[in-house]
């Protein structure tokens, strides 16, 4: 920059362009992680909704296992999510 000789106002403004390329990242980050978390939460919704209404000893290990496999994505992108966006989750 001082090869160009760049005023104060035009180094702000390259300082500022850069700072919103950085948010914007992040926020696209955030918004996939999101879309992981509801994907990996629709799935296990779906994996379960055969055996609404049963007993949970009716249910095929195997449908539990992979449902505890997509609930736990949905948890980690969530995790992510949250962390990307500043927010302090218990």
């Amino acid at each position: 920059m001082c090869k160009y000789d760049l005023s104060d106002r035009n180094l702000q403004r390259a300082l500022n362009d850069l700072e919103w390329e950085k948010e914007r990242d992040r926020f696209d980050r955030a918004d996939q992680a999101l879309q992981a978390s509801s994907v990996a939460y629709q799935r296990y919704i779906e994996l379960l909704k055969p055996y609404e209404g049963m007993p949970l000893t009716e249910v095929p290990m195997d449908v539990l296992q992979q449902a505890d496999a997509a609930l736990a994505e949905s948890h980690a992108a969530n995790k992510q999510w949250a962390k990307l966006m500043g927010v302090k989750m218990k």
